[in-house]
């Protein structure tokens, strides 16, 4: 479960988050003040920070270029302020995204989704490997292994298992699937996803084939556990 810190002075907006966060299973924890957050990050691990940037006696900018000397994790800035220079600032100070007050918790909700799914997939692209229950999937040899043994995957097959995995409980709709392994001329070309996943749940069998859901009318995910 990712753990995230949200940094904000105002009680109403850290609540906000914190309720809306924490419904969708991420462990949240809130900071009222720079001084607060740096303790906080000191001690504890956090897959993303949600920043304010006016807070008490210190400005988030300040806070950010702090958090970056220690770490990489992905920053998200909710401010009031929507100047073209402040948001540069946020940004050249090692922000990754920058979301305008007041704003929708669906959008929040989409943004910190965003950036956990490029953290997540920058980490399995070091790591070279992904491993759900006993899949692993080497993405250096370009393999699958099911068992340990190999599934003998074609390349476009091998290419589209990946795509789901890299994206882990993220439903993938058919366009973007589509998009990612055929090319934007294939959005429409439904028929083809429906032919490869036969496949793939084939290969899978009956133990792992539960991890690959259909979403009707939608499109596909893959599962890191059922």
């Amino acid at each position: 479960m990712e753990r995230i810190l949200a940094i904000d002075d105002d009680a109403h907006i850290q609540k906000l988050i914190l309720v809306n966060l924490q419904a969708r299973g991420y462990i949240v924890e809130t900071a009222s003040s720079a001084e607060e957050a740096m303790d906080m990050f000191t001690i504890g691990q956090y897959d993303a920070i949600l920043l304010d940037l006016v807070l008490p006696r210190m400005s988030g900018i300040d806070l950010c270029l702090w958090i970056r000397t220690q770490s990489d994790v992905p920053i998200i800035v909710l401010s009031a302020r929507s100047e073209e220079d402040l948001k540069v600032r946020a940004l050249d100070a090692g922000a990754d995204d920058y979301i305008t007050k007041p704003f929708s918790q669906q959008e929040m909700l989409a943004r910190v989704r965003a950036v956990l799914r490029r953290t997540n997939n920058a980490a399995l692209e070091k790591k070279n490997e992904i491993q759900i229950k006993n899949l692993t999937i080497n993405l250096t040899a370009h393999r699958a292994f099911l068992d340990g043994k190999d599934m003998h995957l074609t390349r476009t097959e091998f290419a589209l298992l990946v795509e789901l995995a890299k994206n882990q409980e993220a439903v993938m709709t058919h366009e973007n699937i589509l998009a990612h392994v055929w090319g934007p001329e294939y959005r429409d070309s439904n028929h083809y996803l429906h032919i490869y996943l036969g496949r793939i749940r084939k290969k899978l069998g009956e133990e792992m084939g539960p991890y690959l859901e259909t979403v009707p009318g939608i499109g596909y995910v893959m599962h890191s556990r059922v």
